[in-house]
């Protein structure tokens, strides 16, 4: 199966977000995260560690090591599910591309409220929400000027 160029350009970015996100992880957070026992069994640990050493003394501010990557994350998700149902025009599309950024959008509010374990944290907030309303921003300007060229566009 061959993917429009669009869902391709879609793919590569949502790919080099979830890249980001890793690289992040990488090298700012704990060793103890499951990526570096995975990366450990391909045989990175110690390009990795070269990595780390090399950044140890950059003043990373928390956002970046520890909100962004989710935001890169979520981002990624909704690029490359958008990019698999490329094909699809309704309703459907936005509800399974919403699907994973809602359940982290409500995990977050949740932990507010005391109902789900964690620390809410507004900035995990902005960068769940932030990747999905750019998503339903760009979906419903393209849509409304679909119709606009088709004179059905109020």
């Amino acid at each position: 199966m061959r993917l429009h160029i669009m869902a391709q350009q879609k793919v590569a970015l949502g790919i080099s977000f979830l890249v980001c996100g890793c690289a992040i992880y990488l090298l700012f957070r704990s060793k103890t995260l499951n990526i570096y026992h995975w990366c450990a069994t391909l045989g990175f640990s110690s390009a990795i560690d070269t990595l780390r050493l090399w950044v140890q003394n950059w003043n990373t501010p928390d956002f970046v090591r520890f909100c962004l990557p989710d935001g890169l994350y979520s981002a990624a998700y909704i690029l490359l599910i958008d990019a698999i149902w490329h094909k699809e025009k309704g309703i459907m599309r936005n509800i399974i591309v919403s699907l994973v950024p809602l359940v982290t959008i409500s995990s977050e509010l949740l932990q507010l409220f005391g109902i789900v374990r964690g620390t809410f944290d507004i900035y995990d907030l902005v960068c769940y929400t932030f990747p999905l309303l750019v998503y339903l921003s760009i979906n419903y300007y393209q849509n409304c000027t679909f119709k606009l060229l088709k004179q059905k566009c109020v």
